[in-house]
């Protein structure tokens, strides 16, 4: 007998033809939160991307669940602690789309050295007002979080004449970079990559004292978690310095809080919609690894 799998973000048609010999698929990109606590009891696995938030309702909710597959790099958004009570298995795909998001760092910096996008906006209005930036040779970038896209990061920006420095909360391999404090990191830093993953009820590292130490004129780059980040307190260090912050993730997407509305209007504050494993290789190593995890722990 098949078990039964819903979908409930848009995933690489990949995924659904090698899980389709041993599942019956609902795929339902589109489901909401309501629709989703009333069908879960009558599924075995549950594949989420960030859309969708599996939190303690849905799990008492599903009845059958034997498996939450975040077709992603993180499980932030699952109330893992609650699966595992429940016996619930998690998997997930770890390393499917450092590429993307390696590529996606080594733009943002380009991007705000050269002011590349105050330059197009003032070209669509026929100003062509030449902006002076910065090159990134000779720079000292610094990683919050050496892990595998951490590490891949400082690797990719040697070509850029960019030396690495690096603070990590736990133990790991420093090679490519000079092992520091956090504190030095965000003094000494001229760019600055955040490349943490978090759990749902982690706080930020970087708070009001943190953010103070970053000096002006350091480039931000967020391409992991938003809420890696005080909010409230970096939107007081934005209006203080003349930091640049790019970041593909924010807090609520779309934004929902004044903080978040002030900030998305500086002209200091670059936001993309959570780009960074949206390339089609990306999302079909995504898709494929996800359904390896899936058959791995379905046997």
């Amino acid at each position: 007998m098949k078990g039964k799998i819903l979908i409930c973000d848009p995933v690489d048609n990949i995924m659904i033809e090698k899980l389709s010999e041993k599942f019956d698929i609902d795929n339902d990109p589109e489901i909401t939160r309501d629709e989703l606590l009333k069908r879960i009891k009558d599924y075995d696995v549950i594949i989420v991307r960030s859309r969708t938030k599996i939190d303690k309702d849905i799990i008492d909710n599903a009845k059958k669940l034997k498996i939450i597959a975040r077709a992603g790099i993180g499980t932030d958004t699952i109330d893992v602690d609650y699966a595992n009570e429940k016996g619930i298995k998690i998997v997930y795909a770890p390393g499917s789309s450092t590429e993307s998001v390696v590529e996606l760092t080594l733009a943002f910096a380009v991007i705000a050295a050269r002011q590349i996008i105050r330059g197009v906006e003032n070209t669509r209005k026929n100003d062509f007002t030449k902006l002076k930036g910065i090159e990134l040779s000779g720079k000292r970038l610094g990683i919050i979080g050496y892990g595998r896209i951490g590490r891949a990061i400082a690797n990719a920006f040697k070509a850029f004449n960019v030396s690495s420095m690096a603070y990590d909360a736990y133990p790991v391999d420093f090679t490519g970079a000079e092992q520091v404090s956090l504190d030095k990191l965000l003094m000494d830093s001229d760019i600055i990559s955040i490349n943490i993953t978090l759990r749902k009820d982690s706080p930020p590292v970087l708070n009001e004292k943190e953010l103070s130490l970053i000096k002006n004129d350091a480039i931000v780059i967020n391409t992991s978690r938003a809420n890696a980040i005080d909010p409230k307190a970096f939107l007081k260090i934005l209006r203080e310095k003349n930091i640049v912050y790019i970041s593909d993730v924010f807090w609520h997407e779309p934004a929902r809080f004044d903080y978040e509305f002030e900030m998305l209007k500086l002209p200091n504050v670059i936001i993309t919609p959570h780009l960074g494993a949206q390339t089609k290789e990306a999302q079909k190593r995504i898709a494929i690894m996800t359904a390896d995890n899936i058959l791995k722990e379905w046997a």
